[in-house]
């Protein structure tokens, strides 16, 4: 399965979950995912939901560039991302907080 697939899952459970989606619900966010293997991807989180769509999306708040495998292990819990970031593995630019706090929220959407 590849980065998108398993964010594809993540993000419709994101979307079912209400207390999720309250806890972002003023966020109107863009994060942008550049992979050096596969096509590129985007999130857009707005009014409490997540939507998962191909290709470039600018502005983006945040951009987030790796591998397809680096970013499937993160998505899947078997790689921390903060480590994976203090690695090399993982470069993020523009907003990286907004980038961190989805990291928690798929964390939650995981469980």
């Amino acid at each position: 399965m590849s980065s998108k697939d398993i964010l594809s899952v993540i993000v419709d459970g994101v979307n079912a979950n209400p207390n999720v989606s309250k806890e972002i619900a003023s966020w109107d966010k863009i994060i942008q995912f550049k992979l050096s293997d596969s096509p590129s991807y985007y999130v857009h989180v707005s009014q409490g939901k997540f939507s998962l769509a191909e290709g470039e999306k600018t502005p983006a708040s945040a951009t987030i560039s790796a591998a397809d495998s680096v970013l499937t292990e993160i998505f899947t819990g078997a790689t921390d991302p903060v480590k994976a970031f203090l690695q090399g593995k993982v470069k993020i630019s523009g907003d990286i907080f907004g980038a961190q706090k989805l990291t928690g929220i798929i964390s939650k959407a995981r469980k």
